[in-house]
């Protein structure tokens, strides 16, 4: 019987330092927009997937992002529908796993929110001939118990997905 193989020995440990700096990026990005005048809300998601119009919700695509209850009050202050016409994404890709954090900025109410989060590249790949058909990515807040809080549209969805 072969022996069990193991992830190589900088498999793990780059995915947890590729999280730590996800981590500290965000902070650091948050810190920068508030000594600039921004309201800043910066939430590490428990649990980012992308979601494809035949496997959740009737309709939806995009990446669901779930938040620590923790979150969900100044998430629910910052957030304003149709708002956050500005966004960015960073990102990297270590070991299949996508590591990335989106920025989002409402201009007219100077909030920011920041979320940081990793998925599986293979369900992103899934994801993204739907988002290059439809033109556009969405994003979804929501919390454990699947209560929606937002959902963000961005018109450039190649910013989400690492380069080939």
């Amino acid at each position: 019987m072969p022996e069990p193989t193991e992830d190589p020995p900088t498999s793990v440990e780059a995915r947890k330092d590729a999280w730590r700096r996800t981590l500290q990026e965000m902070e650091s990005i948050a810190s920068e927009l508030e000594t600039e005048g921004w309201e800043t809300v910066a939430i590490p998601v428990g649990h980012a997937a992308p979601e494809v119009p035949d496997v959740g919700e009737e309709g939806r695509f995009g990446f669901v992002h779930v938040i620590p209850g923790n979150y969900e009050s100044a998430f629910r202050e910052a957030f304003e529908a149709d708002g956050f016409e500005r966004y960015d994404v960073f990102h990297r890709d270590i070991g299949g796993k996508v590591f990335f954090l989106l920025q989002l900025l409402d201009a007219p109410s100077r909030n920011a929110i920041l979320l940081a989060a990793q998925y599986d590249n293979r369900h992103g790949q899934s994801l993204r001939p739907v988002t290059e058909e439809e033109g556009v990515v969405y994003t979804h807040v929501q919390k454990l118990d699947t209560t929606h809080l937002g959902s963000f549209r961005h018109d450039e969805p190649g910013k989400f997905f690492p380069e080939d």
